[in-house]
């Protein structure tokens, strides 16, 4: 049984309270669901401080929530801001839900615009009267089960091979060192991999696609 990493990013003091609630319901869910991992919560209420995290890259983080509103932090910000740097420099693989108090239409219609551009999976108002569950009641908040069932539905929209590749260069690049790849006759850290892994770009698309290249001819000359 594996674990899949969940980033809370919200600067409401309850939300240890909500992480014990999502930990229930998808305790439950995972049953009926026969799912075959467990999740990790991990929770940062400052977007300055997530972003830091996240850039460091020390962990793999396979899905995000988001906050809408921090009034807290130095200078007050919006969590769009930070789905957007996320997007732009350090992950566009990763799966973001976004969720708020606000109801939607009190949200400016170029901040659903961003969000949209931004590649975010889904769009969770806190107030869970207004959607329809997916799954069965477990007898929890409304809203935090439609938190916790759009984390599930995140993680199975995930590319398992992307992420398992990930994994694998994370954990070697702490075993390795300073060892180079050679990628088409240039030479990459496993760093600039991972990097160009998790923004969708060269060399690490190259990567990804010469490996698969030689995992199916391997498995066709098995056969």
């Amino acid at each position: 049984m594996f674990e899949r990493n969940i980033l809370i990013i919200d600067d409401e003091e309850e939300t240890s309270i909500s992480i014990e609630a999502y930990k229930e319901i998808f305790s439950i869910l995972k049953n009926k669901l026969k799912l075959n991992y467990n999740l990790k919560f991990h929770w940062e209420k400052s977007l300055v401080e997530a972003k830091k995290i996240l850039e460091q890259k020390n962990i793999i983080f396979d899905s995000l929530l988001i906050d809408y509103d921090f009034p807290n932090e130095e200078i007050p910000q919006k969590g769009i801001q930070l789905v957007k740097n996320i997007r732009e420099t350090i992950n566009k693989r990763c799966k973001i839900v976004f969720y708020t108090m606000h109801a939607p239409h009190e949200l400016d219609q170029l901040e659903f615009i961003d969000l949209i551009n931004n590649d975010v999976f889904r769009f969770v108002p806190k107030d869970g009267d207004i959607l329809p569950l997916n799954y069965e009641e477990t007898g929890f908040s409304r809203s935090d089960q439609l938190i916790v069932e759009a984390i599930i539905d995140s993680l199975k929209d995930t590319n398992p091979i992307s992420t398992a590749l990930e994994s694998y260069l994370l954990n070697y690049k702490n075993l390795s060192g300073s060892i180079k790849l050679n990628i088409e006759g240039d030479q990459y850290s496993i760093e600039e991999i991972l990097d160009s892994i998790r923004l969708y770009e060269n060399p690490g698309n190259k990567f990804v696609k010469n490996l698969l290249e030689m995992s199916i001819m391997d498995y066709l000359e098995m056969d």
